[in-house]
């Protein structure tokens, strides 16, 4: 995922400065952007657009951004068609939470921010180390 995670993190880094923070997008929408890619879910531009409450831990530094696009898409992976007991899902959500806490320390925005942002490079570094994350529990999953 890092090679997704880096290029939309990039995204509209080619424009004038003043025109940058129109194509910023937040840590929700790159974590789920670089899964589509990675995983070809194919996933409607909709969908992306979805995520824009997410960023910034709800805007409120609440759960993590990054977390909650991980979350959805694991969703768009292993959620099943109706009826299905949804196990492989709960599975995967219940690894996510596990994994992400021990690399960041916790699924909230606040604490990440001060343990893991960057001064320069802002929240970059703690989408890269998501989506890490995010291919370990796809690795794990897709072991079973």
């Amino acid at each position: 995922m890092e090679k997704y995670v880096e290029i939309y993190n990039a995204f509209g880094k080619d424009k004038p400065i003043e025109e940058q923070p129109q194509y910023h997008m937040n840590c929700a929408e790159v974590l789920l952007r670089s899964a589509n890619e990675k995983y070809d879910l194919n996933l409607p531009p909709e969908s992306f657009r979805m995520l824009q409450g997410f960023g910034a831990g709800f805007y409120s530094e609440k759960t993590c951004g990054a977390f909650s696009g991980s979350l959805a898409a694991l969703g768009a992976l292993y959620t099943e068609e109706r009826p299905s007991d949804q196990a492989k899902m709960t599975r995967a959500a219940k690894l996510l939470v596990e994994e992400f806490e021990k690399e960041f320390g916790s699924l909230d925005c606040d604490y990440i921010k001060k343990h893991h942002r960057d001064e320069v490079a802002a929240c970059n570094p703690v989408k890269l180390r998501a989506g890490q994350v995010f291919d370990r529990v796809v690795a794990a999953l897709e072991k079973e």
